[in-house]
């Protein structure tokens, strides 16, 4: 795929198909425009850093799934330029793209290639993961092996650890898809960066996309069901930031859900 054909990708839904993340020029137009075809996603970025550098405790291990290009890990070591990160992508074009731009600091930020919708058989270093993120990741997964992901962050997590997603969410486009479309206009004309992607267009690209979306209630649910507590801490339109938290071991000794 050639960059303009990678630009158009973003601009309407004629052009919408499988996102090619071993494509080079696919993987660094995405990288360099990633913050533009998304009104949301600067705001969502700095909440999910801002929250890593107040929940960060000393020496704990951070694992991404679906670490990309490294684009988180560069503002979380802006703000934390010691804490310790393990990074899982199936994406060699990514990672590649990840290893450059997080060079600085190679010996805190450890890079796995592997394929996580076969959670199952990942192995990651023996360290304390106090925090799993996945930021844009999962809508790619089936639903029957999101829930597989839960469950082994549930398993890895520390105890009190944290759980931060951000995704896309199924939207019910049957019945609101008027509201949708007036909610898209008010997120482009408040954001920095319009993408330039129509309303209208906005709706037919997710209908086009090849992923799996899932419902804010199905997160949740899913979540619960891996033994996790979960909540919606932030949520503009079809993009989520969802928390679960593993129980402490003085709440497994009570009793008590955290």
């Amino acid at each position: 795929m050639n960059s303009s054909l990678s630009i158009q990708l973003w601009k309407g839904h004629q052009c919408a198909m499988k996102d090619e993340w071993e494509n080079p020029d696919f993987a660094i137009q995405w990288d360099q425009t990633a913050l533009q075809i998304n009104p949301t996603r600067a705001e969502e970025l700095d909440l999910l850093v801002r929250l890593l550098e107040e929940m960060y405790q000393e020496g704990a291990t951070i694992l991404d799934l679906g670490i990309s290009s490294g684009l988180v890990e560069a503002l979380l070591f802006a703000r934390l330029p010691h804490a310790w990160v393990v990074g899982v992508d199936s994406s060699s074009v990514m990672l590649g793209l990840a290893a450059q731009r997080l060079a600085a600091f190679e010996k805190r930020c450890t890079l796995l290639a592997h394929d996580f919708t076969d959670i199952e058989s990942l192995v990651v270093p023996k360290r304390r993961y106090q925090i799993v993120i996945s930021v844009q990741s999962l809508h790619h997964v089936p639903h029957h092996k999101k829930q597989a992901i839960f469950q082994f962050v549930a398993d890895l997590l520390a105890p009190a650890g944290l759980f931060l997603l951000i995704d896309r969410i199924a939207l019910d486009g049957t019945h609101f898809a008027d509201m949708y479309r007036a909610m898209w206009k008010r997120l482009e004309e408040g954001s920095e960066s319009e993408s330039g992607t129509s309303s209208d267009d906005f709706l037919l690209r997710l209908q086009d996309k090849e992923d799996y979306p899932a419902s804010l209630e199905e997160h949740l649910g899913w979540l619960r069901l891996a033994g996790l507590s979960a909540t919606c801490l932030h949520l503009h339109l079809h993009r989520a930031l969802i928390a679960g938290k593993k129980k402490s071991d003085e709440a497994v000794v009570s009793g008590e859900r955290l």
